[in-house]
This record gives C-alpha cells, sequence and structure tokens, in this order.
C-alpha cells in the first residue's frame, strides 16, 4: 500500500512539474532562407595532381606535382598524413600556399615517394584554409601505380533501377542478430 502511495505522488509531482506555462515561452526563430544547409561544412578547396614520373617500377623516386584552388583569398595550409608503404623523400611534409584573389591555382613543392615493391600505393593530404573566421578542412588521396600492377576493383554490390529509373546498388550485409 505504501509503495501505491509513493509511486502515485512521484507520478503527480512529475506531471505537475512538467507543465508549462505558454505566456513565458519564446517562440523559435524563423530559419533564415539565406542560411546554407545545415551540417558539417568542407573546406572550398578543389586539387589536382599528376604523377611527373613516367612508368614508375620499385625503387624509383617518385615524384608528383599538385595543385590547389579556391574560392578563398586566404593561404591553403596542406600536410601529408600518410603515404602508407612508401617511403616520403621530401624533407618537409607541411606546406602552405596562398592563392591570388582571382582564384589562381597555388602548387606545392613537388612531392617525392618512393616504393620498394610493385603495387598500388595512396598519399592522403589534408588541406584547410580560414573562412570567415573558421578553418575549414578537406581531405585529398592520390592513387600512385608503381610498376605494371593492374587495381582489382570489387564489386560495390548489385546494380538494379528501380520503377523511377534510378539506379540503387544493393550491398551484402553482415548480420549478428
Amino acid at each position: 500500500m505504501k509503495f501505491k502511495t509513493i509511486l502515485t505522488s512521484t507520478i503527480i509531482f512529475t506531471l505537475a512539474g512538467c507543465t508549462i506555462d505558454s505566456s513565458t515561452v519564446s517562440p523559435l526563430p524563423e530559419k533564415d532562407s539565406q542560411s546554407g544547409p545545415i551540417g558539417k561544412p568542407s573546406a572550398p578547396i578543389s586539387m589536382s595532381y599528376k604523377i611527373l614520373t613516367e612508368n614508375p617500377k620499385a625503387g624509383d623516386e617518385i615524384e608528383i606535382q599538385v595543385t590547389f584552388s579556391s574560392t578563398v583569398s586566404s593561404a591553403i595550409s596542406t600536410s601529408m598524413k600518410s603515404a602508407k608503404k612508401l617511403t616520403w623523400l621530401n624533407s618537409k611534409t607541411n606546406w602552405e600556399s596562398t592563392l591570388s584573389k582571382s582564384g589562381e591555382r597555388s602548387r606545392i613543392p613537388s612531392l617525392k615517394v618512393s616504393a620498394e615493391e610493385d603495387g598500388i600505393y595512396y598519399v592522403h593530404l589534408m588541406a584547410s584554409v580560414v573562412e570567415q573566421g573558421n578553418t575549414l578542412f578537406k581531405p585529398f588521396t592520390i592513387l600512385v601505380n608503381v610498376g605494371s600492377v593492374e587495381p582489382i576493383l570489387e564489386s560495390a554490390g548489385e546494380i538494379v533501377v528501380d520503377e523511377k529509373g534510378q539506379k540503387i546498388i544493393i550491398q551484402d550485409g553482415d548480420s549478428n542478430n
């Protein structure tokens, strides 16, 4: 009996405490139609690259020319994040390049790497730019094919077309239920 009295009292006090006087609540501000999409912004940076070493073989010095562009006129900072199984031959792994307001492309010093054996390798770079006081980042990946190794592309799943004509990829999933 005592338990029912305590439970009833708790429920009454909880409900009484949850009531809100609507006259004290301010309305939510209307969303500004000029604001952009909600989500994590990406830096307005684009990258292009060219592998200058033709047909690189294991042990060769591989030179990669990297160029960035941005709609923001502030400096672009770039750092090499990883190059697994590649030997890094540059003395630096961080660069800062300044773009002109005209949106010209900015080139960082050529990247130099070497691989001990034939294979497909990736160089991962991170670029950042300051826009309106916020530092925005964007990752980039450069594919380096050493030797005559052909990339093995695995299917991401079965491609089907729905009733609206849109392509959908159906992937197999692991179920641990």
